[in-house]
């Protein structure tokens, strides 16, 4: 089988720590590679091993645990910092932006389970008729 690498990000409103998700997944018998970051944890394993422990993760914090494949295992030195001379890795800009914004799909999560977003139906958008969309093309583009 072949090992693979997923990150599990904690959301800012969280009340876990990466220790404590740590602790727990070693608690409930994870077997796989863990290593705690200021986001969350790096998971490197089989494929059914990563999936069990995010949904044992998700036992601490249904809403608030997300995750995300990793496309390089830990310590691969194509990425790691310290073969590379320092500086943030590549890709944790994004993931930092994306961390920003987990409150909200977290609420959006709650919500839906709660049912308060039933019932809302999109508004639907008539079709631009072809002759419209030609005379809207000739005055942008002459």
């Amino acid at each position: 089988m072949k090992r693979l690498g997923r990150i599990l990000v904690i959301s800012p409103t969280s009340g876990l720590t990466p220790e404590v998700l740590c602790r727990y997944l070693m608690e409930k018998g994870v077997r796989a590679k863990m290593k705690e970051t200021c986001f969350g944890l790096v998971l490197e394993g089989e494929e059914e091993v990563l999936e069990e422990a995010l949904k044992i993760a998700r036992e601490l914090d249904r809403y608030g645990i997300f995750s995300k494949m990793r496309g390089y295992p830990p310590g691969d030195p194509r990425i790691c910092r310290a073969s590379r001379g320092g500086s943030p890795r590549m890709g944790f800009p994004f993931l930092d932006y994306e961390v920003e914004k987990l409150p909200l799909i977290e609420e959006a999560l709650r919500e839906l389970e709660e049912g308060k977003l039933e019932g809302r139906e999109k508004e639907k958008r008539k079709k631009l008729p072809l002759k419209e969309l030609r005379e809207v093309l000739v005055e942008e583009f002459p």
